[in-house]
């Protein structure tokens, strides 16, 4: 079976194909209805056109047709309308010559034929519609010589039309493919700009997650690493103790016992954050509060959250900056911090966020904290940095610490 090539239409070209000859099916059947009722000659111009405009539209609304024809689709259309008006002109003549009428040419052809070059500049361009000015105006000259011989007129008004009729399709079609051809241009252009944000995206993608693996790797730093690693010593303790003394030894099970059981407590809270997050259920807003009810009763906290503002139109990024630094700011507070009251304020007034957290724990010196080993400071600097945020940690030994995130919001 002979599949034929799908043949792109220019955007708009086929609608305006239809249209034209929809109304020109309005146009041309008044005449045939008024000849049907006695109110004029019914002509076979008349009939002709309105036979005409009604296959021409069946044909333009057939999708079967389109698919069937392939490329060749539009073109016949083009042949069609340009030529059959012509034809049923001369027929019209001849009617009205054997019948004792006399003969009149119409300029009905004008429109259409404007109509059809500025499909045909659309379409196939420049050089298409010059040979279809030409084409299509040697045989207007060829049927209006006929007409003209048939009613034994002169010729001169006639090739003064055609000269302007020319000269106008020539400078219509200019006009056209210069509009087409920065459609394309701008059609192009979005085109490689779409393919860039696709790339952009996918990008985007992969940083997050690898983001999110940084993230995971640092929380299984702070509560599977360092658990075991407390659980070794004690075992190690315990392995001496069993033998020397057996009443600290019961005591140093106690406290791998409890130590098993924080750090299978920090893990489960682990696993719970590679879950989708909240935030796509819940919002930003409620997300938070939801993160302060898990901690408070996590930690034994007393947490105090305030948002102000509305949180409806913030880019996910940083949606998602907001909430993982409030989240790895309560966690180092509630593993390191000892302490027993936090602050969190979250507000957005114009175009700036900010986020506060603050604490009344042991506090500590950001100076000469080093970044090694420190995952929670490099995760909540790196989550700043992705939403082009400013953070700051302001502390000082036994004077609790302030956790703070500037962000300018765009639009």
């Amino acid at each position: 079976m002979t599949h034929r090539k799908h043949a792109h239409i220019e955007p708009g070209l086929l609608y305006l194909f239809r249209l034209t000859y929809f109304i020109w099916l309005l146009l041309v059947s008044g005449d045939f209805v008024g000849g049907l009722l006695g109110l004029n000659l019914l002509t076979p111009r008349a009939v002709m056109a309105t036979v005409n405009a009604l296959i021409l539209l069946l044909y333009l609304n057939w999708d079967w047709l389109q698919r069937r024809f392939g490329w060749l689709y539009l073109p016949v259309g083009l042949f069609f309308a340009s030529i059959v008006p012509m034809i049923v002109q001369i027929i019209n003549t001849i009617w009205l010559v054997n019948n004792d009428l006399a003969p009149e040419w119409s300029s009905d052809i004008f429109p259409q034929l404007f109509m059809l070059v500025i499909i045909v500049s659309a379409q196939y361009g420049f050089k298409a519609a010059l040979f279809f000015t030409f084409g299509t105006g040697l045989i207007e000259l060829l049927f209006n010589a006929l007409f003209y011989t048939i009613a034994d007129i002169s010729m001169t008004p006639i090739l003064t039309g055609l000269l302007v009729q020319s000269v106008m399709f020539i400078f219509v079609a200019f006009l056209v493919v210069r509009l087409v051809e920065g459609q394309k241009e701008e059609r192009a252009m979005l085109t490689q700009k779409n393919i860039q944000l696709t790339k952009y995206a996918t990008t985007i993608e992969r940083l997050a997650i690898s983001q999110e693996r940084n993230r995971l790797a640092r929380e299984l730093h702070d509560t599977l690493a360092h658990t075991l690693s407390a659980v070794s010593v004690q075992v190690e303790a315990l392995n001496k103790q069993l033998d020397r003394d057996p009443n600290s030894a019961k005591q140093t099970v106690i406290q791998l016992r409890e130590l098993t059981r924080s750090g299978l407590k920090e893990s489960r809270h682990a696993l719970r954050a590679l879950r989708a997050s909240p935030l796509e259920d819940l919002g930003l807003a409620l997300a938070m509060q939801q993160l302060i009810d898990a901690m408070t009763e996590r930690s034994g906290m007393t947490i105090m959250l305030q948002i102000k503002g509305d949180f409806d139109d913030l880019r996910p990024e940083v949606e998602q900056s907001v909430y993982r630094i409030t989240e790895e700011a309560l966690n180092n507070v509630n593993r390191h911090a000892q302490a027993k009251q936090v602050d969190v304020v979250l507000k957005h007034k114009g175009h700036g966020l900010e986020l506060i957290i603050t604490d009344d724990g042991c506090g500590f010196d950001p100076e000469t904290v080093s970044s090694e080993g420190h995952y929670g400071l490099v995760g909540m600097r790196e989550r700043a940095v992705l939403c082009s945020g400013q953070l700051s940690i302001e502390s000082q030994p036994g004077k609790g610490a302030t956790v703070r995130l500037k962000i300018e919001v765009r639009a």
